[in-house]
């Protein structure tokens, strides 16, 4: 069972993101932070799975925050909800130790399975980037059935 910690400023994100996730089998607790002083206090206190940290800023302000949920949390994976699709924030798994970005556009569709994936220890790579805008690295490849 997963425990998630829900990082977002905006309520109705908020309650989105808790509804998408409440009813998933796999899903344990939720708990909600609505900024970055609350969410260090639940990290404190708390073991979670996984952090889902939605960001407004995605420029790479973002990192310090991601590094300090590592040093409160180590063992706690971080998926990055972000606005825009942009390659260039695929990286942030491999770099940063962010263990998947998510583009707010697919939520619905992605956080499901990137959630298990983050909860794992596994990077997630959402579907958009498996196509020939992701870096080479980045890549999945197509197997024939």
């Amino acid at each position: 069972m997963i425990r998630v910690l829900i990082v977002e400023e905006y309520e109705g994100m908020r309650q989105g993101l808790f509804d998408l996730l409440r009813d998933l089998p796999y899903v344990d607790a939720i708990d909600i932070a609505e900024d970055l002083v609350e969410a260090s206090r639940l990290l404190r206190r708390t073991r979670y799975d996984v952090v889902v940290l939605g960001l407004e800023d995605t420029d790479r302000s973002g990192l310090g925050v991601i590094q300090a949920f590592r040093q409160i949390s180590p063992l706690t994976s971080v998926l990055l909800l972000g606005l825009s699709i942009d390659t260039r924030l695929a990286m942030w798994p491999i770099r940063f130790g962010v263990m998947g970005y998510i583009p707010k556009e697919v939520i619905a569709e992605e956080l499901p399975a990137a959630l298990q994936d983050a909860a794992a220890g596994k990077p997630y790579v959402p579907r958009m980037y498996h196509e020939s805008a992701a870096p080479g690295w980045m890549v999945v490849p197509q197997v024939a059935v």
